[in-house]
């Protein structure tokens, strides 16, 4: 009996390598860049993302934040930026708070999102996008 696995070229074998390599790659966490004392407005670590915008005057600043105040603890927090707009990205940002579960998911279906791009960019088919005979 054949596996999917037995048709595959050894390209597309090492591509599924250097995917699961890059994927292994993202794996680890990054450290906070920064984090904010008790007498901020919203005290506890905060992640940073410059969005890469050659159209932007400033590249858009994603903010993600969790809070360490007892009422508001239990939440991440993510301020997406509108890379039109020229504002003080400290004061100006409107966050949305979501439950750590929701946030895990967003984070997963980014990575998801991401990957799939990557690979449809340079026309690679995916192990798990290929389709399997019917039964």
């Amino acid at each position: 009996m054949s596996s999917p696995a037995d048709e595959l070229t050894l390209a597309q074998v090492r591509r599924e390598l250097a995917r699961l390599v890059a994927l292994a790659d993202t794996a680890e966490r990054p450290k906070p860049d920064v984090i904010n004392p008790p007498e901020h407005s919203m005290p506890g670590h905060e992640w940073r993302v410059a969005q890469e915008a050659p159209f932007a005057v400033r590249p858009p600043l994603w903010v993600v934040r969790t809070v360490d105040d007892p009422e508001t603890r239990d939440g991440v927090y993510v301020a997406q930026p509108d890379p039109y707009v020229i504002y003080d990205w400290e004061r100006q940002l409107d966050f949305v708070a979501m439950s750590p579960l929701d946030a895990r998911r967003l984070a997963l279906a980014l990575m998801a999102a991401a990957d799939r791009a990557d690979h449809l960019t340079r026309g690679v088919t995916r192990l798990e996008d290929r389709r399997r005979p019917s039964a």
